[in-house]
């Protein structure tokens, strides 16, 4: 009984490290939520993480990231998954996407373009277009 003890004790100790050392986002997601003012609207946009895979390339590291986008606005709301290679520089890389806005009643484009960092995505820029009025 002992024996059984301690083995279940190091089991658990491996199951910790293992957990403390897997790349952020890659079981339950990274997400990033933030409020944005869209044409006199208030968007609740969130983007999330949702599967990382690495890659040693000619061109170097390449993170084959899938994110869930979801758009919230008084006008309707919207997910979309998107999967995006991204060329890593270091521990970064970035990303674009144009998420059309009209399930939120906005007959514009959302271009967004994010910083990928330590299994998530932070938004860096966001453009409406046509216009090129910037929303972050």
């Amino acid at each position: 009984m002992v024996e059984m003890r301690s083995l279940a004790a190091a089991l658990a100790l491996v199951l910790a490290g293992a957990l403390a050392t897997a790349p952020a986002g890659a079981a339950n997601g990274s997400c990033h939520t933030q409020t944005l003012s869209i044409e006199g609207h208030s968007v609740r946009a969130t983007f999330c993480v949702t599967a990382v895979r690495s890659e040693r390339t000619g061109a170097g590291e390449v993170a084959h990231v899938t994110m869930t986008e979801t758009l919230v606005g008084a006008g309707g709301s919207l997910t979309r998954t998107t999967s995006k290679d991204v060329l890593m520089a270091g521990s970064d890389g970035r990303l674009s996407d144009d998420v059309p806005l009209a399930q939120l009643g906005i007959q514009k484009t959302l271009h967004l373009t994010f910083v990928f960092r330590n299994g998530g995505v932070i938004p860096e820029s966001g453009l409406l277009i046509p216009g090129g009025v910037p929303v972050i």
